[in-house]
């Protein structure tokens, strides 16, 4: 989550990199005549510039942007979780399904008297599960 002690260092890091991004948006907005898009990112870039110039007095702006990201952040990971379980990962079950494949056998077999599988190498000594590397 978000740190309590938030370091000058950390908002000025932000604050130059929310100048440079919103700066060259703010130039593009310019350049494309886009009156709306130009304002809002010569806002954020001032924004930024403000946070490289004056990160004490800017710390709550900068947690509260850290909070929102947060929060939007996790929404968009779950839509995108979301999309691409439904739109991938399920119509590949069902086309596995449709074909006849099963990875795990779901039935018993009933010819089989165990599912055991018998190991090729011996048991291994305690000091290899310690040190596994």
């Amino acid at each position: 989550m978000i740190s309590s002690s938030i370091e000058r260092k950390e908002i000025r890091r932000f604050g130059t990199i929310a100048f440079l991004f919103f700066g060259i948006l703010f130039v593009l907005g310019l350049w494309r005549q886009i009156t709306f898009m130009k304002y809002i990112f010569l806002v954020l870039s001032l924004l930024g510039l403000a946070m490289l110039l004056f990160p004490s007095f800017l710390r709550p702006v900068y947690k509260g942007w850290l909070t929102i990201s947060h929060s939007v952040g996790k929404i968009i990971t779950i839509i995108f979780l979301s999309l691409a379980y439904y739109l991938v990962m399920t119509p590949a079950a069902w086309i596995k399904g449709c074909i006849g494949d099963r990875p795990i056998p779901i039935l018993p077999d009933k010819e089989r008297s165990s599912y055991w599988v018998p190991r090729s190498e011996p048991a291994q000594p305690k000091e290899r599960f310690i040190k596994r590397y």
